[in-house]
């Protein structure tokens, strides 16, 4: 058989009650009464030992103990009513909150599914969200900066006993609809009493006090000044301090994203909203989860301003919407809208070729350093700087290394972009510039020599069959006293010019008398005594002989 469970909130106060605790300070919970209760009926429901009433009776003044009217609130002490206690524990936790046990002063960091016991306080710290669930299934939300104290909390055979008591900030409270005809649940604020029967709803307290209530699922009673408010779903009151709650007032529909789209890039994003009549602000929250309990950005904009955003994980996100009227109560939040959000993978960073290579005709090799996160990489190889009609074109590479086909002379560019796992591609990579050559120009070596003969040498060029040497007077190569074709990479001078400052340069050339670019030119020096001074390198060698070459 189903017991009748009743919810009630527990109102803490000081009352002098030296029939309970002879002079100590006894708490007390207060019921409100309802249409066809009676204090003995209550009492039967709600005491462990009902035949004492009387002193209900006589802590609550009443005239007559046979009449209580609806709305009257009967003080009954706690020690008097059924139950054990019954524990809370942290189901959500962002960010930062906080708990202090009854009898402390010191707050200690929550964890997930820590218990909350009665007497404990909580509080969240900015930017912070936390959710404590009973087992009943009840659970209320707090949003950042709230400061709330769970004054009690028992269950008995036909009741549960339950005290919030809301100083600031916002709470979102979900209470399980019980099978009993009674189903209480209230939240005390500075300023009002919300009392609820099995609903969802909100209650915030701003700083100068003022309470605001909203009905989102079945109903609430608002009650301050002696005056209560009734609250249907989709309606809002507020209260301010030492004043009676305003009238019922219709909660204002959740916007609508306008043309809502996946965000794609690093760059800040921006979502802009329909507008709601009579709403002078929305609320705006990006979560990880459809409820909104998880919110990783939220901001209160002008019904004309985007929601901007930025900095994003990739992932999906889901954007919830709030109005808020000219009172400040804050309508239904909307539908959960899926965002997906991707940013761009970075760009590889291409170790070779360098850029303004120099390459002969062979494979290309292109190489690049690995980007964390990434699944492929995708590489172009154009004649154009443009990349327009690309020669190579290569959208799935795993490795960081790709070699060509063989290309033939002339410039090409290059660059190479990260590919992230679902085919989304991030900014290609600077372009490298590369000019491909059937025939390298060699490389000066250090020559040698003594008095009577100079050696001179080159790096020797693979399909080379001879090489084009000139040695001149001047850089501009314009007096030139030497112009020889030798067969091997080195040439032999048996009479070394006379006295002075010359310079040299090489080119290489094939068996079908194509021939490469000239050698970067170096200079040497032959004094007059017939030594050659190398002052690239600051050497002297050789009996008789100083060398100087110097790469120009």
């Amino acid at each position: 058989m189903n017991r009748a469970i009743c919810w009630l909130v527990l109102l803490f106060s000081l009352i002098s009650l030296p029939v309970y605790a002879a002079g100590d300070a006894e708490r007390t919970v207060e019921i409100r009464v309802t249409s066809r209760d009676t204090l003995i009926g209550l009492c039967q429901k709600y005491l462990t030992h009902p035949e004492k009433w009387p002193q209900v009776s006589k802590l609550n003044r009443l005239p007559d103990s046979n009449y209580i009217a609806p709305g009257q609130k009967i003080v009954v002490p706690v020690a008097l009513l059924k139950g054990v206690l019954m524990d809370g524990a942290v189901s959500f936790l962002q960010g930062e909150s906080y708990l202090q046990s009854s009898g402390s002063s010191a707050w200690r960091l929550l964890q997930l599914r820590d218990s909350v016991k009665e007497g404990s306080s909580l509080k969240t710290a900015a930017n912070s969200t936390l959710e404590i669930s009973f087992e009943d299934g009840t659970s209320f939300l707090l949003r950042e900066q709230s400061l709330v104290s769970v004054k009690a909390a028992k269950k008995g055979p036909l009741h549960l006993l339950r005290v919030l008591r809301l100083e600031g900030g916002k709470i979102i409270s979900r209470v399980k609809s019980a099978t009993g005809k009674d189903s209480r649940f209230e939240i005390e604020t500075p300023s009002a009493l919300a009392a609820a029967r099995g609903t969802h709803y909100r209650v915030a307290v701003d700083e100068q006090g003022t309470t605001r209530a909203e009905m989102l699922e079945s109903r609430i009673d608002l009650s301050a000044m002696g005056t209560t408010v009734s609250l249907k779903e989709g309606e809002g009151s507020l209260a301010r301090r030492n004043e009676a709650p305003s009238p019922p007032i219709r909660l204002l529909d959740p916007p609508e994203p306008q043309a809502l789209a996946a965000i794609y890039g690093n760059a800040s994003s921006e979502i802009k909203f329909f507008p709601v009549q009579n709403a002078s602000q929305y609320r705006v929250l990006l979560a990880r989860d459809q409820e909104g309990k998880n919110a990783v950005r939220t901001a209160v904009i002008k019904p004309d301003d985007p929601f901007v955003f930025e900095g994003l994980e990739d992932g999906s996100y889901y954007l919830l919407a709030t109005s808020i009227g000219q009172e400040g109560l804050e309508g239904p939040l909307s539908k959960s809208y899926e965002v997906k959000v991707r940013r761009k993978p970075l760009p590889p960073d291409i170790v070779v070729p360098v850029d303004k290579a120099t390459l002969p005709e062979m494979p290309l090799k292109t190489q690049w350093h690995h980007v964390i996160g990434v699944s492929a990489y995708q590489l172009q190889i154009a004649t154009t700087p443009d990349f327009s009609g690309a020669l190579i074109e290569s959208g799935d590479l795993k490795k960081t290394v790709y070699s060509s086909k063989e290309l033939q002379g002339g410039t090409y560019y290059l660059r190479v972009r990260s590919l992230a796992e679902d085919g989304y591609a991030g900014d290609w990579s600077a372009t490298r510039e590369v000019s491909i050559v059937k025939l390298l120009p060699p490389s000066l070596r250090k020559p040698d020599g003594n008095d009577n003969k100079l050696y001179l040498e080159w790096e020797p060029i693979k399909g080379a069959t001879d090489y084009h040497l000139q040695i001149a007077k001047d850089e501009a190569f314009g007096t030139i006293i030497i112009d020889q074709m030798p067969g091997e990479s080195k040439l032999v001078l048996e009479n070394p010019p006379e006295p002075g400052k010359y310079y040299m340069r090489v080119a290489a050339r094939n068996a079908d008398q194509e021939t490469s670019a000239f050698s970067k030119s170096g200079s040497f020096e032959i004094e007059q005594s017939k030594h050659y001074f190398y002052e690239a390198l600051g050497f002297v060698g050789g009996v008789g002989l100083a060398l100087l070459l110097v790469l120009l």
